[in-house]
């Protein structure tokens, strides 16, 4: 931030020495001219934090500086003191606009500014939008690609009481929001805390209901929303130290997260062209094929999910396709539903074969 003070502008929490020094003080400061020994000692660096620091706090018993025969205020050299030496804000002669600022602006990593956070964030945008693969052709007998998210099958979970405050709460629903459930549930047990259990156990119950009473399809439920509520507390008595009492305030909190059975439609976007496959499914592929449970054949037909380096020439090839028009958008997802769906019924299928029975019709 910088302070309009006239037609020169100070920054609020720069360093004293980037534009005050010891001759351009006030003639207050008169005695601070002659620097200390140890100044003198040390290699460079040593001696201008040494400098900074000695001169923050001779300058903050001044309210101002002298500069071009003008008073102007001192809140870099003020600032610095603050900062460096842990000083209280009211212990400060800062004027005016600076008696509530303490420091700067804090940047999460170095030199990572707004503008340059903007271009990173508007790059991952275009490569986004990059990924994606669009029919040629309208069609309107189709289906769309895309639904509303409050289109199709929710279910809603809830756990109360919960032991955890609120804010831990808040990086497990970020953890796990826009995850497949299965994938939720392998990362927050990841985590290995054990204050994770009270949701892992919710969670786990969820995918068991869906499964067992509402026939979802496990591969196609996604955690749409995930979000902690605030309960009330519970005062304990609580012994301290030299007989004395003290109460403690225990949080009972609430979790609760939204499921989505995702269309087919949009299940095959997400998958097979933007390639975005869950971590659980693409393990259990990787497993399957190397503990021999499938035939080789199935690396070809895995291909697409398997692991990076397939994913990245499956969309390379389905690119080049694309654009030498040999990809037919609305015909590549009616087959890949439709194998889809009979991978589904395989199970069953089998089952009534084996007893002589004629296999169930696929439903639509």
């Amino acid at each position: 931030s910088r302070v309009h003070g006239g037609p020169t502008a100070y920054p609020c929490s720069a360093p004293a020495s980037g534009y005050f020094s010891v001759s351009t003080l006030s003639p207050s400061l008169a005695h601070c001219s002659r620097l200390p020994a140890p100044l003198r000692r040390g290699n460079s660096d040593s001696r201008i934090m040494l400098a900074r620091r000695f001169v923050s706090v001779a300058a903050a018993q001044v309210p101002s500086v002298a500069l071009a025969g003008r008073a102007r205020p001192i809140p870099a050299v003020a600032a610095a003191c603050q900062h460096g030496l842990g000083l209280a804000a009211s212990s400060l002669p800062l004027p005016g606009i600076f008696a509530q600022q303490s420091r700067g602006y804090y940047f999460p990593r170095k030199n990572w500014m707004p503008w340059r956070s903007r271009i990173a964030h508007e790059r991952q945008a275009a490569l986004r939008k990059k990924r994606h693969i669009w029919p040629r052709r309208s069609d309107p007998e189709e289906k769309p690609i895309f639904y509303p998210k409050e289109e199709g099958v929710l279910l809603s979970f809830q756990e109360a009481p919960i032991r955890v405050g609120v804010k831990r709460m808040l990086d497990y629903a970020k953890l796990m929001k826009g995850r497949q459930l299965q994938d939720g549930i392998d990362w927050l047990e990841s985590i290995a805390r054990v204050n994770t259990e009270p949701i892992l156990k919710l969670m786990k119950k969820a995918l068991e209901d869906c499964q067992e009473i509402h026939k979802m399809d496990p591969a196609r439920l996604f955690i749409i929303d995930a979000q902690p509520l605030r309960g009330k507390y519970v005062k304990e008595l609580r012994k301290h130290a030299r007989g004395n009492y003290g109460f403690m305030r225990r949080p009972r909190n609430k979790f609760r997260f939204t499921v989505r059975e995702m269309p087919l439609e949009e299940y095959f976007h997400r998958l097979y062209i933007f390639n975005k496959v869950p971590r659980s499914l693409s393990a259990d592929m990787r497993l399957a094929l190397h503990q021999s449970r499938v035939s080789p054949q199935m690396q070809k037909e895995w291909a697409p999910y398997l692991c990076a380096h397939s994913r990245h020439r499956h969309r390379m090839e389905l690119k080049w396709m694309d654009s030498t028009r040999q990809f037919d958008y609305y015909q590549a997802r009616e087959e890949w539903i439709q194998r889809y769906k009979s991978n589904l019924m395989r199970a069953s299928t089998e089952a009534r074969e084996a007893r002589g029975l004629a296999p169930l019709p696929m439903a639509e």
